[in-house]
């Protein structure tokens, strides 16, 4: 027999409500769920979740599809406003300092979170919400989706509380950010570590461990400030998530160097598309939702949730691009900065060529 009442979840800056449970799902619902700010509230007319016309669903399969269900409003909460790490993020628990631990599914967020939590603050081990400005972190603790002894799904939901994780900090705020990399099948012992990321590298890594970036305004100028304020990103290498707590331990026990910027933002008017009609031959520059150009070089460019990589004459041909040009119309302006090579032209057609591929520049044949 169901429940008259639903239950109302947090969600991050939002919230889900499900009605329609047993007794005993209630229950687990309200002890797994807990850390997340669970209310009784009288059923409405339409909840986000309704157990009594979906019974043919098992009970631990639908526990986990309320997971992804919570977990997508709770992206969808802070989309525009927030950064966003497909991550885990724990913090001192005397200090608020908060690492997030990022990470692609299946690669070792939970199990991080399991052997770790204990002796830190559980904020969340799948969506990190990050104020960009204040840094401060809103938690989402949810439970944690374990797989079970019998090595199947639907995983097993298990609150934070049951699995003996630290408390959830309400005013933590962001310190370090970090990539894990567990060595699988070491050939030998692994020296657990922190290992500083260039810039370039650490932006591989975390954009598509992110959650609508672009929507995000200057979204990637707005993380690459972030990474500077946290003292650069963190690789984590690592044989087992254990062996990981005395260099998060380290990471969080002193507050992090600010980076000087290596990078400059582009304006918006290189972000632009290029501007007045192209010709036969010319290649016209597609608009891009933010951009950087680093000290070394690169130009990285997002483009939806795309990253892309720029180097060599990519960069120079980007910029040139303010209006349709051809190849030797690029060639010309280089030439007026300084000495080009003989075979100029063909390396500027072939790098247009190359920006064309990853869609940003339009050829006119």
């Amino acid at each position: 027999m169901s429940e008259t009442t639903a239950l109302r979840i947090g969600t991050g800056l939002d919230a889900v409500t499900v009605s329609g449970l047993t007794g005993d799902e209630r229950a687990e619902v309200i002890e797994s769920w807990a850390r997340c700010g669970v209310e009784a509230v009288e059923p409405p007319t339409d909840a986000d979740a309704h157990r009594d016309a979906d019974t043919a669903r098992p009970w631990l399969q639908w526990h986990e599809d309320l997971v992804f269900l919570a977990t997508s409003r709770t992206i969808e909460s802070a989309r525009g406003t927030h950064l966003l790490f497909h991550a885990a993020c724990l913090a001192a628990p005397d200090t608020g300092a908060a690492i997030v631990l990022v990470a692609a599914s299946g690669t070792g967020k939970t199990t991080a979170t399991r052997r770790l939590g204990p002796h830190f603050a559980y904020l969340t081990d799948e969506t990190a919400i990050i104020d960009p400005d204040s840094l401060a972190v809103t938690p989402y603790p949810k439970p944690l989706s374990v797989l079970e002894a019998r090595g199947v799904r639907p995983k097993t939901q298990r609150g934070p509380d049951d699995l003996g994780l630290g408390p959830t900090l309400p005013a933590a705020r962001l310190a370090r950010i970090a990539v894990l990399d567990r060595v699988r099948d070491p050939a030998g012992p692994v020296l657990p570590r922190a290992e500083a990321m260039e810039l370039v590298a650490a932006l591989k890594e975390l954009v598509p461990q992110t959650s609508s970036l672009s929507r995000l305004p200057r979204g990637l100028v707005t993380l690459c400030r972030v990474l500077d304020a946290a003292g650069g990103a963190q690789r984590l290498v690592y044989a087992e998530a254990e062996d990981l707590r005395d260099v998060v331990a380290d990471l969080l026990a002193a507050p992090p160097t600010p980076v000087t910027p290596a990078w400059e933002a582009l304006t918006d008017e290189e972000l632009r598309a290029s501007a007045g009609a192209a010709g036969p031959g010319a290649g016209a520059r597609c608009a891009v939702d933010d951009g950087i150009l680093t000290d070394q070089g690169h130009l990285v460019l997002l483009a939806a949730d795309r990253l892309v990589m720029l180097e060599g004459l990519g960069p120079a041909v980007w910029l040139l691009l303010d209006e349709p040009r051809t190849a030797a119309d690029v060639v010309a302006h280089l030439r007026a900065e300084g000495a080009v090579p003989e075979d100029a032209e063909a390396r500027v057609a072939a790098a247009l060529a190359a920006l064309a591929e990853h869609g940003l520049v339009d050829v006119m044949l």
